[in-house]
């Protein structure tokens, strides 16, 4: 009999089983090894991860997709993507947890640079450290950070945030790189307050008139915006959200499908059944089936 299932994924926010918290700046900085009871469980944060492995093997599952967790092994989770563990030996490491607005306030560069990473992270960014001198750096970093993090030294937020925003570099030279870009403000803005309001809907389908009319802007400055900075319209971008949710709540919960339409604004059943059979290439009963044999199958090897 299939293991019953929650009607919500889980959403933690930052102080949920972390002990080493400063509230004021949006940061935590932890041992991998400390015992978090949720961390089997299919969650999701409000914040961003990033997670050093020292040691250890075991995987780490997000959206669907499993890879595998061991020494030297770097991963970046943004808000709202669905992750759980698994491991075989226990794993030694670090995890900087952080919000980015408490943290950095809103400049254009940090917002496009969590942007690229998150997309990086979204078509499957975890990879393994190949090289002894890359993985003695970004050890070192975190040892340093976790030292800055417990200390009281003059200067301490900025230097936690100067560290922090050059181990999120780091990370992006290191595995997107690609020629310089000089987005102008006024764009980087503008797309990161829909990809932010976007985040925020949850996946529920709306028109891309319920954006323009938030953010103030005509149709065709958003559209022609976000297609300069990121390569997809608004509305590429609203369809894969919702296909992500939907996904998500068929996988991870047991909400019917009428109640996953009803909660995705779909103004009714037929019409959530056709939207997913068309970019998915099934209907959400069957994506559903397959998921839980995937899941049942991973759960007993």
């Amino acid at each position: 009999m299939p293991e019953s299932k929650p009607l919500k994924i889980p959403l933690f926010p930052l102080a949920s089983g972390r002990t080493e918290v400063d509230e004021r700046l949006g940061i935590s900085f932890q041992k991998l090894a400390q015992h978090v009871p949720f961390r089997h469980v299919p969650h999701r944060h409000d914040f961003y991860h990033l997670i050093w492995i020292e040691s250890g093997r075991g995987m780490f599952m997000r959206d669907g997709r499993s890879y595998p967790a061991e020494a030297g092994t770097l991963i970046f989770v943004p808000p709202g993507q669905v992750h759980t563990w698994k491991w075989e030996q226990p794993l030694q490491g670090y995890v900087l947890s952080f919000e980015p607005v408490l943290l950095f306030g809103q400049p254009d560069g940090i917002s496009r640079l969590l942007h690229e990473l998150t997309r990086w992270s979204t078509e499957g960014g975890v990879r393994r450290q190949a090289e002894g001198s890359v993985r003695d750096f970004v050890r070192e970093r975190f040892q340093d950070l976790g030292r800055e993090f417990c200390s009281g030294e003059e200067f301490h937020d900025e230097m936690l945030r100067a560290q922090i925003a050059a181990l999120l570099i780091f990370l992006h030279r290191l595995y997107i790189g690609g020629a310089p870009n000089e987005p102008q403000e006024h764009f980087a803005s503008l797309t990161s307050r829909f990809l932010s309001l976007l985040e925020e809907a949850a996946g529920k389908l709306y028109r891309t008139n319920y954006f323009t009319a938030a953010l103030s802007v005509s149709s065709r400055t958003l559209t022609n915006t976000v297609l300069f900075d990121t390569g997809k319209s608004p509305s590429v971008w609203i369809r894969d959200r919702t296909l992500l949710e939907a996904r998500r709540l068929l996988t991870y919960t047991d909400l019917t499908i009428s109640e996953i339409a009803y909660r995705l604004n779909f103004r009714n059943v037929s019409y959530f059944v056709r939207f997913y059979r068309r970019l998915a290439g099934r209907s959400p009963g069957a994506a559903r089936s397959d998921a839980r044999k995937s899941l049942t199958i991973r759960t007993e090897g």
